[in-house]
């Protein structure tokens, strides 16, 4: 494998420090996560496992350096739905929980989340 070792990246207007970029970008994410255990796209998502009612495991393929990396997350909605996203961390690097719930009825299943995590990656 080569590498490709520069200091900053130039769109032929702006510059910005690789630092930026590197350390600033999702290592993983997911869109549309159904209770199906499904997503229409993935990053560095090895495989999601539909593990109740709402409950989503995101297993990743590169796990992250430690534990302490951050998840972010957003549901899937209507305007007549107050449905929200929880990310649930257990603390291992390879994988996180996305669990998403209604005020009215609790853990529910059939809204899309879309997730993402930051951190450095193992």
């Amino acid at each position: 494998m080569s590498n490709l070792v520069v200091s900053n990246i130039s769109d032929g207007t702006t510059s910005v420090g690789t630092g930026y970029v590197v350390n600033g970008s999702a290592k993983a994410w997911a869109a549309n996560v159904l209770d199906a255990a499904t997503s229409q796209d993935t990053l560095n998502v090895s495989s999601i496992t539909d593990t109740g009612t709402g409950d989503n495991r995101i297993n990743l393929s590169s796990s992250m350096n430690y534990s302490n990396y951050v998840v972010t997350s957003m549901v899937t909605a209507t305007s007549s739905i107050d449905a929200r996203n929880i990310s649930l961390y257990d603390n291992p690097a390879s994988s996180y929980r996305v669990y998403t719930t209604v005020s009215s009825t609790g853990a529910v299943s059939g809204y899309g989340s879309h997730t993402s995590a930051f951190g450095d990656l193992a």
